[in-house]
């Protein structure tokens, strides 16, 4: 019931928070062009800062070198499981949808849904492997999700600079080194990574604005893409990392991960790179939704066997 109660609450909060973008829009308070505008501050200010921030929150020393390394690794191996069925169910899609079904597949709310409901369920050691998903989440999104996006080819200079890159070069080596860092430091980047989720849910309900109804339920990829991310990868993951018996801890918290909807970043690199934001917008929102249902039952399996 606890699982249930959780995730009903983080779903609930998203969902308002897509409400509020989406009157403001509708009110005229924001027009395509401030969305436009919040949506680079999102990406090139509040990412860099929010994975730093996820780096100083984890506990540097507790974890032993082969619980460090499957932290490191089961993550990937839930990624490359999306990434396997976005080519295999999203092939005769056109090049724009297909950039987006497949970006939206492979990459999932980790953060703002992830890591409290891992808090809620599993505890604070979950927050500790929630917080490594989290960096391998940025290490592909801003890599593999950041070329598949921006369609062409990409200078490795622009993807070596870019904001999650970034991030994650200040980051990794604070953690693993444990360097003691100052407060004057840590405390603007953890406010300013605190903006990434209403933000960046106020600029997915801004982009619903502009969508019609009808455009919600006539789309069948995205209820397809929805099925595949919050049920088969989640399940096809739990059925592999099953065989490898990792602690139960690093187990549960890794798969109500990857059983997340839709991440945010879907819209904000589908507005950035000029992909289909309405598409992206339609995929948050229905993932969103639908993980209402799926991932407590998810929950209440792995419970059951564990």
């Amino acid at each position: 019931m606890d699982a249930f109660l959780s995730v009903i609450l983080e779903v609930a909060v998203i969902l308002i928070l897509i409400l509020v973008g989406y009157f403001t829009v509708k009110k005229g308070m924001f027009t395509k062009e401030s969305l436009g505008s919040i949506t680079s501050f999102l990406l090139y200010i509040v990412t860099p800062c929010l994975i730093v921030s996820s780096f100083l929150s984890a506990e540097s020393g507790k974890l032993d070198g082969w619980t460090l390394l499957l932290a490191a690794v089961l993550p990937a191996l839930s990624i490359v499981i999306s990434i396997a069925l976005s080519y295999l169910f999203f092939r005769k899609e056109p090049s724009g949808r297909r950039r987006v079904l497949r970006f939206s597949m492979i990459f999932c709310n980790v953060g703002f849904m992830g890591i409290p409901l891992v808090e809620g369920i599993v505890g604070s050691e979950g927050v500790l492997y929630g917080s490594f998903f989290i960096a391998v989440f940025n290490i592909f999104c801003w890599t593999y999700g950041y070329v598949m996006m921006g369609g062409g080819k990409v200078r490795l200079k622009a993807l070596l600079l870019n904001p999650g890159v970034i991030g994650i070069v200040i980051g990794l080596p604070l953690y693993l080194l444990d360097v003691p860092v100052p407060a004057l430091f840590v405390e603007p980047v953890e406010l300013i990574s605190a903006l990434n989720t209403p933000l960046a849910m106020i600029v997915v309900g801004g982009y619903i604005a502009q969508v019609k109804l009808r455009a919600f339920v006539s789309d069948l990829a995205v209820y397809k893409m929805a099925v595949l991310r919050l049920v088969v990868a989640p399940l096809l993951y739990l059925a592999l990392v099953w065989l490898l018996r990792p602690d139960e801890t690093l187990l549960m918290s890794t798969v109500i991960q990857a059983a997340t909807p839709v991440a945010a970043n879907c819209v904000l690199f589908a507005v950035q790179y000029g992909s289909d934001a309405e598409l992206a917008s339609k995929s948050v929102a229905v993932s969103t939704a639908l993980s209402v249902v799926t991932i407590p039952l998810l929950t209440v399996l792995v419970q059951a066997l564990l």
